[in-house]
């Protein structure tokens, strides 16, 4: 949801909707209502029906799963609200205390009642809301003064990184989560963990994407004569050196909680992100994603799973052959 609402795309789709003539309250309540929609429909949907299949859901247990999606969007909204005039501390608490009473209150009950009090305030806030704050003028790209007469397609991609939150913010909770997974491998026993820790950290949807997010840029490397190869090469290097530093985290982390790293373990987290790198890079050349409406579409296409679950296939294939390792 705040990836919709803060997406660029999504930016020049409010700025053609807020030069019509509307009512406010109207407005504020519908965008978000069918912004909210779209994403129970499209993204959680197929996690309900996974969770559903996975063990059985009484009535209440179900009520409060569609409570707590619908509470989620709703304040998702509100925090945007908050956070364009300044607030966000104040979004940041909510937030934080909604978790924790996930967390912590084990009943249904309790549950219920914290989405429903979390989705009053959400939407009383959002009653007062002023449609003009999902709208950041500020969504532009900047203008960029080259000083070099050759341009440098690292320095183009580092740029395109930067100018986005989302990509920093991913590649950041990658490393997060890097630091993290061999203390979570540390209580499971069988084979081999380190690899698929490995294959888990290649899922960089953002910076796998570029291509598909800009279709003015593919358009143009298309037309060029000999940009398949040039371009290709080093968008699969930057997408390695991207996928490096949590490849890198991972190995220093398992070392200092778990020991024992070798040769391989050092090469396996070199390699790992090589492959990945050169695989997301062919498929974004080959088979670009087409016809999303949001960069959430774009993120959360079935095909970011691809990569990555190759590179599962081969972790598991290491972990389990001892003659492997």
């Amino acid at each position: 949801m705040w990836q919709t609402l803060t997406g660029q795309r999504q930016m020049e789709t409010i700025r053609g909707m807020l030069a019509l003539p509307f009512e406010n309250r109207s407005f504020v309540f519908s965008y978000v209502l069918v912004l909210g929609a779209h994403t129970l429909i499209t993204k959680t949907l197929l996690l309900w029906a996974l969770f559903f299949a996975a063990a059985p859901w009484s009535g209440a247990e179900a009520a409060a799963a569609l409570a707590c999606g619908c509470m989620a969007c709703a304040v998702t909204a509100a925090c945007r609200g908050m956070c364009r005039k300044g607030r966000t501390v104040l979004a940041i608490l909510w937030s934080a205390g909604i978790l924790a009473v996930l967390l912590l209150a084990r009943q249904t009950t309790a549950v219920l009642a914290a989405a429903a009090v979390s989705l009053f305030a959400a939407g009383l806030y959002l009653a007062f809301a002023d449609a003009y704050d999902f709208y950041d003028a500020k969504a532009k790209k900047k203008k960029i003064r080259h000083f070099s007469r050759t341009g440098s397609v690292f320095v183009y991609l580092a740029r395109y990184m930067t100018s986005n939150k989302s990509y920093l913010v991913n590649t950041a909770g990658l490393c997060g989560i890097a630091w993290f997974l061999p203390l979570l491998f540390g209580e499971l026993q069988g084979p081999d963990m380190f690899p698929l820790g490995l294959a888990i950290l290649t899922l960089n949807t953002p910076v796998c994407t570029l291509l598909s997010a800009d279709p003015d840029l593919e358009q143009a490397l298309r037309a060029l004569p000999g940009q398949a190869g040039r371009f290709c090469r080093r968008y699969g290097l930057f997408i390695f050196a991207v996928n490096l530093m949590p490849a890198m985290i991972y190995l220093c982390s398992w070392q200092l909680g778990r020991g024992g790293t070798g040769f391989g373990h050092v090469g396996a987290a070199v390699l790992f992100p090589l492959q990945s790198a050169v695989l997301s890079a062919a498929l974004e050349w080959k088979h670009p994603i087409r016809g999303w409406k949001t960069e959430s579409d774009l993120w959360h296409h079935p095909r970011k799973y691809l990569v990555p679950l190759i590179m599962l296939v081969i972790a598991a294939g290491i972990g389990i052959c001892p003659w492997l390792h």
